[in-house]
């Protein structure tokens, strides 16, 4: 009965310490723990696709459906929302990231996954992420700062 309670124990111990460990490092970095946009963001779609394109294991790891992504106070903002942001993921996978949108390059692309944006993200080292999105042209019209009044989140 021991050693069963231990097999059953252990794992079950280790992914609730996995947790609270990802929950107390979000909470000492200042992130959300239930991100959401502001009431001033000039685009925003929450549930959305996307990945990095940093190496192989961002490539691989990318986000189903699992994203908030706003532009508010000049800056683009990808985010997992919760519970896709626990257990370290969006460092992991390179998810979460804030850009000012002067840095940033769109690029439409068409594939075998549909219709999607190619974020280029200039700087020191030049990052790129690929969007799955709703209104791929409101985003653009964020960024190029030609809508100026708030959305409502699309869901």
């Amino acid at each position: 009965m021991g050693l069963e309670f231990l097999a059953i124990a252990a794992p079950i111990g280790w992914l609730g310490a996995w947790i609270a460990g990802s929950i107390l490092y979000r909470r000492k970095s200042g992130k959300p723990l239930f991100p959401r946009a502001p009431d001033n963001a000039v685009f925003a779609e929450a549930w959305r696709s996307g990945r990095s394109l940093k190496n192989v294991l961002t490539r691989i790891g990318g986000a189903r459906n699992c994203l908030l992504v706003y532009v508010a106070d000049g800056a683009l903002m990808i985010v997992p929302v919760f519970p896709f942001n626990l257990m370290f993921l969006p460092e992991i996978y390179g998810l979460e990231t804030t850009i000012p949108i002067s840095d940033v390059t769109v690029t439409s692309l068409d594939g075998l996954f549909g219709k999607r944006l190619l974020l280029t993200i200039a700087g020191l080292k030049e990052q790129r992420f690929e969007l799955w999105l709703r209104d791929q042209q409101g985003l653009r019209d964020a960024l190029e700062g030609k809508r100026l009044l708030p959305t409502r989140l699309s869901d």
